[in-house]
């Protein structure tokens, strides 16, 4: 008497994934992210400029522009080339004012927020333009035309 042979299914399974086309994203993230830079940010070298721009200029210089005293955090490269770590290039800010300059720089808007009296923050906002334009010498000793001192 002969064996059975195991048959064979009829229907073929599938694989567990189906295999799609692995597009590249258009912006990469983390210490890829720009391959124009001239040292990765986590390589030594980085972190010893970086140090020696914090040690030099501790404070966030868009911050004490200001009138602020705000500790820097980040280093920044000024005319937005990684590539070019000159000194003069190199800058040190605050996170705040490093996110709000790099969002800027690639198009997004930027909020700024505003001040105890809601003026904006942003000198580049049309209300504080005009809140600019219109202060004199009058104005700073507290006389105005609307409201003039009695």
């Amino acid at each position: 008497m002969r064996k059975l042979l195991t048959l064979k299914p009829r229907l073929a399974t599938l694989p567990d994934r189906i295999p799609t086309l692995q597009v590249p994203r258009a912006n990469r993230t983390g210490r890829d992210a720009d391959p124009r830079r001239a040292l990765p940010l986590n390589s030594s070298a980085w972190q010893r400029l970086r140090a020696s721009v914090l040690s030099a200029e501790p404070l966030c210089r868009d911050c004490t522009r200001r009138g602020l005293t705000v500790a820097a955090t980040d280093v920044d490269h000024r005319d937005g080339n990684p590539a070019n770590n000159d000194l003069v290039n190199l800058q040190p800010l605050c996170h705040e004012c490093h996110s709000r300059k790099t969002a800027a720089e690639h198009g997004k808007r930027v909020a700024w927020g505003c001040d105890a009296d809601g003026i904006p923050l942003d000198p580049a906002h049309p209300w504080r333009q005009a809140v600019d334009s219109e202060k004199s010498p009058a104005t700073e000793a507290g006389q105005t035309d609307r409201f003039p001192s009695l």
